[in-house]
């Protein structure tokens, strides 16, 4: 009903009578805001508190912030690789994460820079101890993943998958384009051990696919950047393992693709992907004749450092330790991030130690290191010695850290120094001074409580130190008592 309608038998109402009508039509209009402002506000805080809402599992959970943000609405937040000029970094290859406890969780959240290939809900559990924890997609690089491969290099009908948010999907599209593939004698190129098919990536669709792909599967996967896997030319992998054969040697084959890598290489650092990181695979990096420039990437990933595998090392004689160390240095001196990667045997210290004192001798500002056996979480207690910060500049060459009155090539830190012995001799060195050699004990899978207590260093007080063929060892000059 209209008030203005109802007729009054005195038009003149004392000021005291009016403040009062007015304070009571003003009560209920601020009741009604005030209940209106609840409601909303109220409904803001339940939908900010569902989205972030977070299942306790690791993985296959799909969160509300997977399924009601479409991938512009997600908040982009792109994680920095860590500054490493001070002591030893480790960032790991991948992580089972379905088969860690909690405490696992924050032992990795803690101790290693980053990780590749989880889902995004055990990502943000791991930002959730460390917020700046790294994260890299996979993605093949010379490859599209059809299926794992059974006898005679027939594909046995399991589809190769990836990580996109909270699930595996299939690799391979329904319909992909036939001037996609790279032909060889007019032939699809499959390889035998890995199950992918070699793509043309210099074609333009390709690229697009591929693009898209990468950067979809970012987004969803809250990842920084992605790791390029087999991004060689393809012949490095061996010639035989392809079908139809690709050429073992043919100088020719190898700078196209060769060139083939370093333009696509260009192409992934364009538009949105160039604000990722773009991290390459570039095997053990051994082959002379390789003269793929991988400096347009934002960095590599060394898989085989510092020697082939457990007991077998590089020929010293054939330069081979010589020509990875370099070429990593070259890279090292241009800022860029490092992934040092080596298989072992956990037993033997003696092997953990060379990998690591060469690891010492090259990094930089973003050098890491992972020495590897496990899926599940792995830790060294020699990754915690208090080595300090490298002495000078980085080194442009090996051959500069090489002493010639050891035989050996040493780098210094502020709190020691470290020497390698790459050859097939042994090397007996007066140190001329105290130092205390680091005796690693333990160390392998961190236990589900991450009770590591037990895994210690041992330092032994010496000037003196021998050295056996493909050996490293750490010395420090001041140990906490």
């Amino acid at each position: 009903m209209d008030n203005s309608s109802i007729p009054t038998h005195n038009t003149h109402f004392s000021e005291k009578t009016s403040l009062k009508k007015l304070s009571r039509k003003g009560f209920f209009l601020l009741s009604g805001l005030f209940i209106l402002s609840f409601f909303v506000i109220y409904t803001l805080l339940a939908k900010l508190f569902i989205i972030n809402e977070e299942s306790p599992v690791a993985g296959y959970s799909i969160s509300a912030r997977d399924t009601d943000k479409t991938l512009d609405e997600k908040e982009i937040v792109i994680h920095q690789f860590p500054d490493t000029s001070s002591g030893i970094h480790v960032f790991n290859d991948q992580l089972a994460t379905w088969e860690m406890s909690e405490d696992q969780f924050k032992f990795a959240a803690t101790h290693y820079a980053g990780t590749q290939k989880i889902f995004a809900s055990d990502t943000r559990r791991l930002r959730a101890y460390n917020p700046d924890f790294v994260l890299l997609n996979y993605r093949l690089g010379t490859g599209l993943g059809y299926q794992a491969v059974g006898e005679n290099c027939a594909p046995d009908g399991n589809w190769i998958e990836l990580i996109e948010g909270e699930r595996w999907v299939r690799e391979f599209p329904e319909n992909p384009l036939d001037e996609w593939f790279y032909k060889f004698n007019g032939k699809k190129v499959f390889s035998c051990e890995w199950g992918w098919y070699l793509m043309d990536i210099s074609n333009p669709d390709w690229r697009q696919y591929w693009y898209k792909e990468v950067l979809r599967q970012i987004i969803s996967n809250q990842a920084d950047g992605v790791f390029v896997d087999s991004i060689s030319p393809p012949n490095y992998f061996g010639g035989e393992s392809f079908s139809p054969q690709l050429p073992d040697l043919n100088m020719e084959f190898e700078k196209e693709w060769a060139n083939k890598i370093e333009d696509f290489l260009s192409f992934s650092q364009t538009g949105e992907l160039e604000k990722y990181h773009i991290v390459v695979n570039v095997g053990e990096w051994i082959t002379s004749r390789d003269k793929t420039d991988y400096s347009s990437s934002d960095g590599i990933f060394v898989e085989g450092f510092s020697r082939w595998a457990d007991g077998e090392y590089f020929d010293f004689s054939e330069q081979d330790w010589h020509l990875q160390l370099n070429r990593i240095l070259r890279l090292t001196n241009s800022k860029k991030n490092i992934i040092l990667q080596q298989y072992i045997d956990p037993r033997n210290t003696n092997d953990r130690l060379f990998v690591l004192s060469n690891y010492l001798l090259i990094k930089g500002e973003h050098t890491f290191i992972n020495m590897e056996y496990s899926s599940l979480p792995e830790w060294f207690p020699e990754y915690e010695i208090p080595i300090g910060k490298p002495i000078g500049d980085s080194p442009q060459s090996i051959s500069s850290l090489y002493r010639s009155d050891w035989n050996v090539y040493v780098r210094k830190y502020s709190n020691g120094i470290v020497i390698v012995n790459p050859s097939n001799e042994t090397r007996s060195i007066e140190l001329f001074q105290e130092y205390y050699q680091a005796l690693p004990f333990g160390g392998g899978i961190i236990p589900v409580d991450a009770n590591i207590s037990e895994w210690t260093i041992d330092y032994r007080q010496t000037s003196f130190v021998e050295l056996g063929p493909n050996q490293g060892l750490i010395l420090l000059e001041k140990i906490s008592t």
